[in-house]
């Protein structure tokens, strides 16, 4: 799994690439640590537009990432998903409550509202 970001005017976009699954769960969470702890990170975007998978750990991260951001009174969203990995967040519901965006610009000018 790859991991790249870009935080501009207080939003952090991180895209991520490959799976998001039980072998790469925890690099992401090393990865996504100090952005989560950075107070001038006011909203997080995830891209998703090259992840070619999620599992069950992977569901967990994204979660976790949520609550996170949720105690922190930021924002979060994902962006780019592929009718695959939108259909695993409808199937596991976390569509009714996660903000999903078809893109990163949409994703940004809505956390910036």
């Amino acid at each position: 799994m790859i991991c790249a970001h870009d935080l501009t005017d207080g939003v952090c976009v991180v895209s991520i690439e490959g799976n998001i699954a039980l072998d790469g769960v925890n690099d992401a969470k090393t990865y996504l640590k100090p952005h989560l702890e950075n107070d001038d990170v006011k909203g997080l975007v995830i891209d998703f537009g090259k992840v070619n998978f999620i599992d069950s750990s992977g569901i967990g991260l994204i979660v976790s990432i949520f609550k996170t951001m949720q105690q922190k009174q930021g924002k979060f969203a994902l962006a780019n998903l592929s009718k695959k990995n939108e259909e695993i967040f409808s199937i596991t519901r976390l569509n009714k409550i996660l903000q999903i965006f078809e893109t990163v610009d949409e994703a940004k000018k809505n956390l910036l509202a």
